[in-house]
């Protein structure tokens, strides 16, 4: 019998910095849980369902949470720096300003999603799903978005240096204010699809030239 999933699953409306640090939470149902400022440093949550559940300032650095739900969950500010995400669902999670430095988050469903002001550096968000998510803001650079759809993405403001952008769909993605400096496999035919400004920062490489407020053209 695993103690520390049942403890945490009999006593999820008050897990109010709870320290479950490396603990074994596979499939753990935390859903609509209290989980305040929790440590969760290093713990298996496997397929564990944190849907609806408040995470705000909890730390899941270097967590496992491959397959977890997440769905409308809140978690302002809160570290998931070096987890793994992948296939995790963060459909319409409010996590603006969380940490996802170094994370792994490929094949995620981050569709809705408020990101505004997350650091998700270094991140990989190959084949990811961020449909509509809120990105504005947010430290973006050097992350992997190889495949991903970034479809109607607000990134204002987000910083985008380094990033990789192979064969990421970009329809109706907002790049008002971003920097793309030194990005990898941007193409004139990705932005050609988003919306910019003159002071979207794009990769030298492009050549794209402003002939009024509002039109530009490749050179």
């Amino acid at each position: 019998m695993n103690t520390e999933k049942s403890r945490a699953e009999n006593s999820k409306k008050s897990l109010h910095n709870a320290d479950f640090t490396d603990a074994d939470l596979k499939e753990a149902d935390l859903s609509s849980g209290i989980l305040i400022e929790a440590c969760l440093e290093g713990a298996d949550l496997s397929e564990a369902d944190l849907c609806d559940a408040d995470i705000s300032s909890a730390s899941f650095e270097g967590a496992r949470l491959h397959r977890a739900l997440f769905h409308r969950c809140r978690g302002r500010d809160a570290n998931f720096t070096r987890a793994t995400l992948t296939q995790a669902n963060l459909v319409e999670a409010n996590l603006i300003g969380a940490d996802f430095s170094d994370a792994n988050l490929s094949e995620s469903n981050i569709e809705g999603a408020d990101l505004k002001n997350t650091k998700l550096k270094n991140a990989n968000l190959s084949d990811t799903n961020m449909t509509g998510a809120f990105l504005s803001n947010a430290d973006l650079s050097n992350a992997d978005f190889t495949n991903a759809e970034l479809i109607a993405t607000d990134l204002t403001n987000s910083d985008l240096t380094g990033s990789n952008f192979e064969n990421t769909y970009l329809n109706h993605a907002d790049l008002s204010g971003a920097n793309l400096k030194h990005t990898k496999n941007l193409t004139c035919e990705q932005v050609e699809t988003t919306f910019i400004t003159k002071d979207t920062i794009l990769p030298d490489s492009l050549g794209l030239k402003w002939i009024s407020d509002s039109e530009y053209e490749f050179k």
